[in-house]
């Protein structure tokens, strides 16, 4: 295992453990092994009270929102690769094809 002070993926804040099968999560660069390192990894504080920022459909490229006139409630849209149904995408957890979204366009 890795020590606390050694860089790796599954100390950092910019990521979120895969209950699935332990692997990480990464804002920057999607689903990794816990061992990888890039170089914008930043140290998790010690502290516990630190919320992590978990990312949801609505944060990836691939969830197609269609009404945008009211985001700040919810979010309706369906994923390209995995549905045809509409929900919430504010509710939804990402998955593993998570691809991290440049910028939500509201109209």
């Amino acid at each position: 295992m890795n020590s606390k002070n050694s860089r790796s993926c599954s100390n950092c804040l910019k990521g979120t453990v895969i209950t699935i099968n332990n692997d990480i999560l990464c804002i920057e660069k999607g689903v990794v092994s816990q061992d990888y390192v890039c170089s914008k990894h930043r140290f998790m504080p010690e502290f516990s009270s630190l919320k992590r920022r978990i990312n949801t459909c609505l944060d990836c490229e691939n969830f197609i929102v269609y009404d945008t006139s009211k985001i700040e409630e919810k979010a309706y849209g369906i994923c390209q690769l995995f549905t045809v149904r509409k929900y919430d995408g504010k509710k939804k957890n990402a998955c593993s094809k998570f691809v991290k979204r440049s910028k939500l366009e509201v109209s």
